[in-house]
C-alpha cells in the first residue's frame, strides 16, 4: 500500500468514526485517487471531489412511549387480523356447505316440480290415473324430506363451523394477549399467591 493509499484509508476510517461519534453531520469529500481508487478526505481533494454527507444514526432505543404505541397498533393489527380470519373462516363454511346443500336442494326442487306436472295428466281410466298420482305424491313427499333433511344437515354443519371459526379467533386472540401482554416484574409473581 503506498502513501496514498494509507492515508485515504485513514482518512476514510477518520472521516467513518467522526460520522459515528458525531451528533449531527460530518463534511466529508469523495475523490478519485491517481490510480482510480476512491479517497475520501475532510478537505476537497480535486476538481472531481464530491461532497458526501454523513450523518449520525439515530439512536436504537425507543422511548417507553413510542415502545407503547408501536405494541398497541401492532396487538390492534393483530386483532383486526383474527377477526378478518374468522369472517373468512365463516365465509368459507357457508360457501362449501350451503353451496353443496343448496345445489342438491335446487336438484330435488327440479324433481317435485316435474313430479308436479305429472299430476293432473290423465289420459288413463280413474284407476290407473289414481294409482299413478298415489306413487308421484309419495315420490314429491319423499323428495320433500330430503330436502328438509339437507336443510337440517347444512344449518347443523354451519352451526359446527361456526363454533370452530369462533373457537380459532378465541384462541388467536388470548394468543395476541399474552404476546403483548406487559411485563411483569419478578416481585409481582412471587406475591401473586399472597393477593
Amino acid at each position: 500500500m503506498d502513501g496514498k493509499q494509507w492515508w485515504g484509508a485513514a482518512l476514510a476510517c477518520a472521516a467513518g468514526a467522526f460520522a459515528a461519534a458525531a451528533p449531527a453531520q460530518a463534511q466529508v469529500y469523495k475523490c478519485t485517487g491517481s490510480k482510480g481508487e476512491t479517497v475520501y478526505a475532510q478537505q476537497p481533494c480535486g476538481a472531481g471531489a464530491k461532497e458526501v454527507t454523513v450523518r449520525a444514526h439515530r439512536a436504537a432505543t425507543r422511548t417507553p412511549g413510542e415502545t407503547a404505541t408501536h405494541a398497541a397498533v401492532f396487538r390492534s393489527t393483530d386483532l383486526s387480523d383474527a377477526f378478518i380470519a374468522e369472517r373468512n373462516c365463516l365465509n368459507a363454511g357457508q360457501s362449501n356447505i350451503q353451496g353443496a346443500a343448496d345445489r342438491r336442494i335446487q336438484t330435488y326442487q327440479r324433481q317435485v316440480a316435474a313430479l308436479n306436472q305429472q299430476l293432473g295428466q290423465t289420459d288413463e281410466d280413474a284407476l290407473a290415473a289414481a294409482t299413478r298420482e298415489a306413487g308421484v305424491r309419495a315420490q314429491v313427499a319423499s323428495l320433500e324430506q330430503s330436502i328438509s333433511a339437507e336443510r337440517r344437515s347444512a344449518d347443523t354443519s354451519l352451526a359446527t363451523a361456526q363454533q370452530r371459526c369462533s373457537e380459532q379467533r378465541r384462541d388467536r386472540e388470548a394468543s395476541i394477549e399474552r404476546k403483548y401482554a406487559p411485563e411483569r416484574a419478578p416481585s409481582d409473581t412471587a406475591t401473586d399467591g399472597l393477593r
